[in-house]
């Protein structure tokens, strides 16, 4: 395992400063223009960036090279926690507007507008592509030897974070599309796709967590650093990506909710408002007792989705305990026998 030297921290620090500078130059322009943005949206923006500067610089990323659950918490910043962060200050309009201008002309513009940008952006925005890009990217790099060559290799390094934060941000923006269906994904999808996402991130999380073979020999330092056991220290790394990723998972899909129900109440002023005749009253009812009626099958169905979330999650947990108890028993068997000979 190398230690990562002073390049790799430069050059993982560029392009977020870079960002940042284009960031400010664009919120100064569109200041100067007349139409500032609220500070909660500057403030979610520099929160973002300073989280995945702060998991790619020294001593983090140190630390994330000589132990496993170090890195676990590097992973659930670059593909959680700063994707949402970014994506709820809702930069692009700034990032743009703070581009040099010959960049937005000759490069920006031809290149959103060509219809190869066009067609790959249309696939790659399909929620469930990036559920499954989102998925994968994790699983890939949760293989014990993408883990080492990530450690050994620098370039595989950035990679590595390059691309869980690529796809987090594309994840996670088709969860947060302020447009609703039919041109973002419909609500009950992102509901969906933040359930499958975190069910797999249980899967994964829970198996690290309850094993007790090593997968992840690339961090020997663990014992060093406070004599921590390996095992020890990759159960942790499961804890981090099955509990803290889980939870903050979860807090995106009560936002989701509180999305969906905040769409409805404009839905239905706006139906109000410009409806031609008063007949349009009976759709909307007035009292408690009507509403109930109205939204007793959609409030069903939510329950029923809820409700199966939880027991596919027990399920997969269980089954994932269970699994690693009948392989954790045959390997002991085997190394008994083995010493017996």
């Amino acid at each position: 395992m190398n230690t990562p030297g002073p390049g790799f921290f430069v050059a993982a620090a560029l392009p977020v400063l870079l960002v940042a500078l284009t960031y400010m130059r664009g919120a100064v322009r569109r200041a100067d223009a007349g139409r500032p943005v609220r500070p909660e949206r500057h403030i979610a923006f520099a929160a973002g960036l300073a989280l995945l500067l702060i998991s790619v610089e020294w001593p983090f990323e140190t630390w994330a090279h000589e132990l496993f659950y170090v890195h676990q918490i590097g992973f659930m910043i670059a593909r959680i926690v700063a994707p949402i962060l970014l994506l709820l200050a809702r930069p692009i309009g700034l990032l743009i507007a703070g581009l040099p201008d010959p960049v937005r002309r000759r490069a920006l513009a031809p290149g959103l507008s060509a219809p190869a940008g066009r067609l790959l952006w249309g696939y790659l925005g399909q929620p469930f592509v990036a559920l499954t890009l989102y998925i994968g990217v994790l699983y890939f790099w949760e293989l014990p030897a993408a883990q080492g060559l990530a450690l050994s290799v620098p370039a595989a390094g950035y990679a590595m974070h390059l691309s869980l934060l690529l796809t987090g941000l594309l994840f996670w923006s088709r969860v947060f599309a302020r447009r609703p269906a039919p041109h973002g994904a419909r609500y009950g999808t992102r509901l969906m796709l933040i359930w499958l996402a975190v069910l797999s991130q249980i899967a994964l999380g829970a198996y690290l967590t309850v094993k007790t073979t090593i997968l992840y020999p690339a961090y020997g330092a663990a014992l060093r650093l406070g004599a921590l056991a390996p095992i020890v220290d990759e159960g942790r790394g499961g804890f981090f990506l099955w509990i803290p990723s889980g939870f903050l998972s979860l807090l995106a899909l009560i936002m989701v909710i509180d999305l969906w129900g905040r769409h409805e109440t404009r839905m239905d002023e706006k139906r109000k408002r410009w409806s031609p005749s008063n007949s349009a009253i009976l759709l909307y009812p007035e009292t408690a007792a009507e509403l109930r009626e109205m939204t007793r099958g959609k409030n069903r169905r939510l329950a029923i989705a809820m409700a199966s979330f939880v027991f596919l999650i027990f399920s997969a947990v269980t089954g994932i305990a269970i699994g690693a108890h009948r392989i954790n028993r045959r390997e002991n068997l085997r190394q008994y026998v083995l010493s017996r000979q």
